[in-house]
């Protein structure tokens, strides 16, 4: 077989491969959210079993992201692709045939691992193959496509259950977008040489996993026990024990796989910061406005799927709208405005009542994910350009690590808050209703619901609400942290890391070179 060079790449069926993995990984984050309910009827799923399909996913994803990083380098970039993508496609389609809870959880963990050897291997090809002048527009493509299929995976999800069709359909889909990313990548991506950069480590890797593990393990349980409970705070403090010795092993190590050094630079601390808090918000939203939606407002899964599209339309908007600022006005500027919208986007779900109109809830999501699109694409393009290019795997997945840690993070926390909130208010709200009604009702709102007892009903809905605006109240809080670091931090362009050793890029010139100059074209 002859496998193209990067000289020969096509730019457009290039980028158009690398964007169909890739949404078909984070169509596989976001579409079983809309299927959650679907999940709880037809498998019996409670609320831990719920946040677990979602998180089991993440974690996995984010604990072999630092290695998959390293073996995209030292192996070649298409290989990893190629065979991450296959793995892929065949654990998601097999999950969506399976019918048990354990089972499922099992299965999407094992659809995290592959999911990790995709998304930073997409976005180290585009730094490996396209020209500097091509570079950023890629990249902001590359994070458009993103944005657009965790917007749309509730919608396809939604048409899915709608149609009758069972709770997997939604991953049989997601396993067939992966199989024409499949495809379109044997053909189109050329075979990038591999840099033989990095050191494959397993211990990194286990102690990533139980750090991010017992974190998110600690989150969940809050749904039972409240945050005060050793059972909560006891693994979450020891996964953040565990995560910090990570961090002093790997900075003591010759070839580390966390590139701590990154932190150093303004410019790569203010976009990591920016993405995982976003993702932390934008995910956590998707997972409890399902319930507020489905159960609450008594939408179908395609019309809670159509009241989500302006996320898309707000990432439509947003993304040649964050070119066009970060050109004018600079990438940390862009940011800071794009967090300030989801703050206020955030606030503005306090507002979401039982009756509100859906006009409301539109303009809000559009607001949310306009704000998200004006750092989605700076933030990477910024974090990006402070990674020499023979290290593009390994930056790459550190930055990707952090994004996936924000969304197991987002729904494990503000799905905790939400239902730890809910319980305790139900429960003093019925206190004096028989226990078994006032167990169930206590569960989730569709449990109280479902016991036909007019009392527990009119106790669930508005202790929902008050749980849902005090999530949201959280993750505008989350926003502002992000905005306050990204504007005190400074973003001084790196100018003192010369990669001597890096390979040349398609014009001739070293990558590393090329990726300090785009870096000091973005970063002020």
């Amino acid at each position: 077989m002859i496998h193209r060079t990067t000289r020969q790449v096509r730019p457009v069926l290039a980028l158009l491969a690398l964007t169909l993995t890739v949404s078909a990984v984070l169509l596989g984050s976001t579409v079983l959210n809309v299927a959650l309910p679907t999940m709880q009827d037809e498998l019996g799923a409670d609320n831990t079993a719920q946040q677990w399909f979602l998180n089991a996913y993440t974690l996995t994803f984010a604990g072999f992201l630092l290695v998959a990083g390293n073996a995209g380098d030292r192996f070649g970039l298409k290989r990893l692709l190629v065979w991450g993508s296959a793995a892929f496609a065949v654990t998601t389609a097999v999950t969506g045939l399976l019918g048990s809870p354990p089972a499922i959880i099992a299965l999407r963990a094992l659809t995290g691992v592959a999911a990790a050897t995709i998304m930073p291997t997409t976005l180290a090809v585009i730094l490996r193959v396209f020209p500097e002048g091509n570079r950023a527009r890629a990249i902001a493509a590359w994070a458009a496509a993103s944005g657009l299929s965790i917007s749309l995976g509730p919608l396809l999800g939604g048409a899915l259950l709608s149609a009758g069709l069972w709770w997997g359909s939604v991953l049989e889909l997601v396993a067939l977008v992966a199989l024409l990313g499949l495809a379109a990548t044997w053909a189109w991506i050329p075979a990038v040489p591999a840099s033989g950069a990095g050191e494959l480590r397993v211990t990194p890797v286990a102690a990533s996993l139980a750090g991010i593990g017992l974190l998110v393990f600690g989150a969940v349980h809050a749904i039972d026990d409240g945050w005060t409970y050793p059972g909560t705070w006891a693994p979450a403090a020891a996964g953040c024990l565990v995560l910090a010795g990570l961090v002093v092993a790997e900075v003591r190590h010759r070839e580390p796989l966390v590139d701590v050094g990154l932190f150093r630079h303004g410019s790569f601390t203010v976009a990591a910061v920016a993405l995982t808090l976003g993702s932390f918000v934008v995910f956590g939203y998707l997972y409890f406005t399902t319930f507020y939606l489905q159960i609450l407002r008594g939408y179908s899964p395609l019309q809670t799927g159509l009241l989500l599209v302006p996320l898309s339309a707000g990432l439509v908007v947003g993304a040649p709208l964050s070119r066009v600022a970060t050109e004018r006005f600079g990438a940390r500027a862009t940011i800071a405005a794009g967090t300030a919208l989801m703050t206020a986007a955030f606030a503005g779900v306090t507002g979401l009542g039982a009756r509100t109109g859906a006009g409301w809830f539109v303009a809000d999501a559009f607001v949310l994910q306009l704000g998200f699109a004006l750092v989605l694409a700076p933030g990477t393009t910024l974090a990006s350009s402070s990674v020499p290019a023979e290290r593009a795997g390994a930056g790459s997945a550190l930055l990707n690590t952090l994004r996936q840690l924000g969304s197991a993070l987002g729904v494990a926390v503000l799905g905790s808050v939400l239902w730890s909130r809910y319980g305790g208010l139900v429960r003093d709200r019925l206190a004096e209703a028989p226990a078994d009604v006032r167990g169930a009702a206590s569960e989730s709102l569709a449990s109280a619901l479902a016991t036909g007892d007019p009392a527990a009903a009119r106790a669930a809905e508005p202790a929902f609400l008050s749980a849902m605006h005090t999530a949201a109240l959280v993750a505008a809080g989350v926003c502002a942290l992000a905005l306050l670091a990204t504007l005190v931090t400074r973003t001084a362009p790196r100018r003192s890391r010369p990669v001597a050793s890096a390979p040349e890029g398609p014009e001739g010139r070293r990558d590393g070179q090329n990726t300090s100059a785009a870096s000091s074209a973005i970063a002020r």
